[in-house]
């Protein structure tokens, strides 16, 4: 829209490629993640974010036209001196199987693509933080079966920037759209406590920034006991001044500096508190992130396991043999020494308790020899388990299978033989499950770890109470089994593979429950405070000081509070970690209030973003509160919800238009509009999407069940068949009209080539809405597509006249056409074609397709109301002077 430049790249290298059919068109192979093409850009200002753009051309005969991967994207980010920086995240990208920071490009049929379609238009918006000046784009293969070409690649900056305090022209002000994960240095250190494995030291690394002339850097050093008690200095390998009694030194010379620290504990030390500071005040330096974590190389998973003898037994018998002895004894042989009963018994389990929560007590089931999982009928366990089926070809069924979480109940029966028949179970998977050889890849999925991670401590548990004094394999199995998942789960944590999410959240619960399960085991320390690190981490990520959700799907917002209030008492209960427990008490009350404001009248949420089936929310809730009360958590009476309008913002969840109506006689009503920030490429397209109840009738939904993430699939519109990307939505003041409220929402979404505000129009008592996009570009012709899901409940007709006729219940909708700016051009029904389905097969709803096009500027949409009355009432209020006035972005 504007003529900011346009930047092609100064350099462009192909690696694996293929043949050249044009010169000026690189061409990316298939050999997988090894073909690719690479395009260097500089001269680029930092505190940007910046628009990739290219097409993806493929061969006629190429056989992954719909795949959600076709090929993979990676950016590499560099500093005015050529420095590579390893920036936590990058607002805009993801970690891909391959690269740091990058995306997945779909097929050009992928997500209701056209069926002859060959071309795949690239826009990728990211990002540029401090000090990078260049970028290196990589365009590799990935599933393509055929080489393809890449043209017209080139960059630019959409206008966004870095806002500063009362700048207004900066942008939608949303935090997560402009920040990296950086942990900003002054003289005051910033400190990190870690558990230690008696006797060994723990190497740091990481990657300190600097923009400007610096002093370089520093690591204090210190070190406690068991009892907590600080250990003086000296210690070894660290240097000292008389401010500064332990430190290791980081020097700075370029712009971005890796480095790597040894710290080797004295005799007797139980913790370490490392802190990274600068020399001097006024420096700007920054950690990229909080520094990796690891081991003595002996001790990691690889270096444990051998091809000829792959078995956990065997794992964890060099495990023990490189520990240093319990007390100065002899090296343990067996995991008996290490094992406390009683706690053992006592310990926490936040995974299972959450599950139980969430689903309910019988959820899961194990009886008569079949198992339910995953809202699947029962399938009969074989008494050989087979652990690579598939009975119902369900990605879900599979997770839940391999994680043994089905064995929790059975493991602690009161009856010997169901006991017995868990922990047989397990000692199978065990079996079947060597290191680096799965049965069924999904099982090393974090997720399904962790919470196998929490079986086995209930089945090592069963084991040895049964085992008694008697030598028993299983508790050595079974045993090994517990420290082999505990050791994968941290150096998942340690290395920061899923920081930032809910699942780092899940797998830093588990951790912590085997730490605290096995005390007595020399590495348990280590992955206690590892477990604390990533929940302060991720909770404060999370969750703002303000109660502010950074998840954008509503259910899992709702999975990551239940697991918050979960874990206070657990964390609570031990001083050493009650800290975080007081943190997450001041930060949960604000985000509950947020979570419960969400849920419709009739204890329905919203199904923005992925939704997951879940078979009653309302019950969760009602477990919940009965388990950890707190105010504030019940839900409104279905039917009797307050009253009252809605709020653009703020208080109940930043970007959500949350309007409810009681039960006045008609039937309640409810309107969700949500506008949040778009960070992630994999974020569902769903800015400004809306959901719409009215008569005690939901009629106007995002669908049932996991959803593809194609703006198509969503209560949005697009100019010109171009995707939304990452952006966010800013909501203006609400303007009243009469017995109307007018909510405007501008958006960024669209890139730097639209102006988009989408208008809503409510009636005071929620019986009709309208809505509007309004797009404006260059001098040129401009076509507009907007989408409609309507509930699977509703029949749908459309007459001659372009008026749309929802009937549901005995109950009609009105749907009209409506035109402020350039032409209202078609009016499509269909069913099933872009809607979502439910994971239990059920179809989507109607979808209603709508087309407007103009030169320069369109501006139009649909009026929507459940009579004649509220569609007259809804008319006067758009025609009206005052509304025309307000119009003009």
């Amino acid at each position: 829209m504007s003529d900011r430049s346009v930047s092609k790249p100064v350099a462009v290298r192909q690696v694996a490629g293929a043949a050249n059919p044009r010169e000026d068109d690189p061409v990316v192979g298939n050999k997988n993640r090894w073909s690719r093409a690479v395009f260097a850009f500089d001269g680029l200002s930092a505190g940007q974010w910046y628009e990739f753009s290219a097409y993806v051309i493929c061969a006629s005969v190429e056989r992954a036209l719909e795949a959600q991967d076709l090929a993979a994207i990676g950016v590499a980010f560099l500093t005015g001196d050529r420095s590579e920086i390893d920036f936590a995240r990058v607002p805009g990208l993801i970690r891909t199987s391959t690269d740091a920071h990058g995306a997945w490009l779909s097929g050009p049929r992928a997500a209701g693509g056209p069926a002859g379609a060959r071309s795949v238009p690239v826009r990728l918006c990211f990002y540029l933080p401090a000090p990078a000046a260049e970028v290196a784009i990589l365009i590799r293969s990935w599933r393509n079966t055929r080489p393809f070409r890449v043209v017209d690649p080139e960059i630019r900056p959409t206008g966004r920037r870095t806002p500063s305090a009362g700048d207004e022209a900066a942008g939608p002000p949303q935090g997560r759209l402009f920040q990296d994960g950086r942990i900003v240095l002054g003289p005051q250190p910033t400190w990190f406590r870690h558990g230690l494995v008696p006797g060994r030291a723990l190497v740091f690394r990481g990657q300190v920034i600097a923009q400007g002339r610096s002093e370089g850097a520093l690591a204090q050093i210190r070190f406690r006991d068991a009892d907590g008690d600080p250990i003086p200095p000296p210690y070894p390998d660290t240097l000292a001044t008389l401010s500064v009694p332990a430190f290791l030194d980081i020097p700075v010379h370029r712009q971005a500096y890796r480095f790597t620290l040894k710290v080797c504990p004295p005799p007797d030390a139980a913790t370490l508190d490392i802190g990274f500071a600068t020399w001097e005040g006024g420096g700007d330096l920054a950690l990229t992130a909080a520094p990796d974590v690891l081991l003595d190389d002996d001790l990691r998973l690889a270096n444990l396991t051998d091809d000829a003898d792959p078995g956990v037994e065997a794992v964890l018998a060099r495990l023990l043999g490189r520990l240093a002895p319990p007390d100065g004894g002899a090296r343990a042989a067996s995991i008996r020494p290490f094992l406390d009963l009683p706690l053992l018994a006592e310990r926490p389990s936040p995974l299972r308790s959450f599950a139980r929560l969430r689903d309910g007590p019988d959820a899961h089931g194990w009886a008569e020899g079949a198992i339910r999982l995953a809202a699947r009928p029962a399938w009969r366990l074989p008494e050989a388990p087979d652990w690579a089926a598939d009975p119902f070809r369900s990605q879900a069924w599979r997770l839940a299978f391999q994680s043994l979480a089905w064995t929790w109940a059975a493991a602690e029966s009161p009856e010997r033989g169901v006991r017995e028949r868990a922990v047989a179970a397990a000692l199978s998977w065990s079996r079947a499950n060597p290191w680096g050889q799965p049965a069924d890849t999904l099982s090393l999925h974090p997720a399904c770890a962790a919470l196998r991670l929490e079986a086995m401590l209930s089945l090592l548990e069963a084991a040895a109470r049964d085992a008694g004094e008697a030598e028993e394999p299983a508790v050595e199995i079974l045993g090994g089994e517990v420290v082999r998942h505990a050791a994968a789960l941290a150096e998942i944590l340690a290395q920061h593979t899923v920081a930032g999410s809910l699942l780092e959240l899940q797998v830093a619960a588990a951790l912590l429950a085997a730490g605290l399960a096995l005390p007595a085991f020399p590495m348990s320390r280590h992955w206690t405070h590892l477990a604390v690190l990533a929940l302060r981490s991720g909770f404060e990520t999370m969750i703002d000081p303000g109660g502010g959700v950074a998840e954008p799907s509503y259910h899992r917002s709702l999975e990551l509070l239940t697991l918050a209030l979960i874990l206070v008492p657990i964390l609570a209960a031990r001083p050493e970690l009650a800290p975080l427990a007081e943190l997450l008490d001041l930060r949960l009350p604000a985000a509950w209030a947020g979570m419960i404001a969400l849920f419709e009248p009739d204890g329905a949420l919203p199904p923005f973003d992925a939704r997951p089936d879940h078979a009653d929310r309302h019950r969760w809730l009602e477990r919940l509160a009965a388990a950890h009360a707190r105010p504030g958590m019940a839900l409104p009476v279905p039917g009797q919800s307050a009253g009252g309008g809605g709020a653009a913002a703020g208080a109940s969840r930043p970007g959500t238009l949350i309007v409810r109506r009681p039960d006045d006689g008609a039937g309640w009503s409810a309107f969700t509009a949500d506008f949040s920030a778009q960070v992630d490429p994999q974020d569902h397209r769903d800015c400004t999407a809306f959901t719409f109840a009215t008569g005690g009738l939901r009629w106007i939904t995002e669908g049932e069940g996991q959803h593809v993430a194609t703006a198509r699939a969503h209560n949005v519109a697009l100019p010109d068949g171009r995707e939304p990307g990452v952006g966010a939505g800013r909501a203006r003041e609400a303007l009243r009209l009469g017995d109307a409220t007018v909510y405007r929402v501008e958006t960024t979404v669209h890139g730097p080539d639209y102006r988009h505000v989408r208008t809503f129009v409510l009636l005071e008592d929620l019986s009709g809405i309208a809505v509007f996009d309004r797009f404006a570009t260059r001098e040129r012709p401009l076509a507009v597509e907007g989408f409609l899901h309507l509930d699977p409940a509703a029949t749908v007709a459309l007459d001659a006249s372009r008026r749309v006729f929802g009937l549901c219940g005995g109950r009609r909708l009105h749907i009209l056409p409506c035109t402020l700016v350039g032409r209202f051009d078609d009016l499509a029904l269909s069913r099933d074609g872009l809607a979502p389905r439910s994971g239990h097969g059920a179809h989507g709803g109607p979808v209603l397709r709508y087309g407007l096009s103009g030169t320069g500027i369109v501006e139009g949409g649909l009026l929507i109301a459940a009579s004649a009355g509220s569609v007259d009432r809804l008319t006067a209020a758009v025609e009206g002077q005052a509304f025309q006035q307000t119009r003009t972005p």
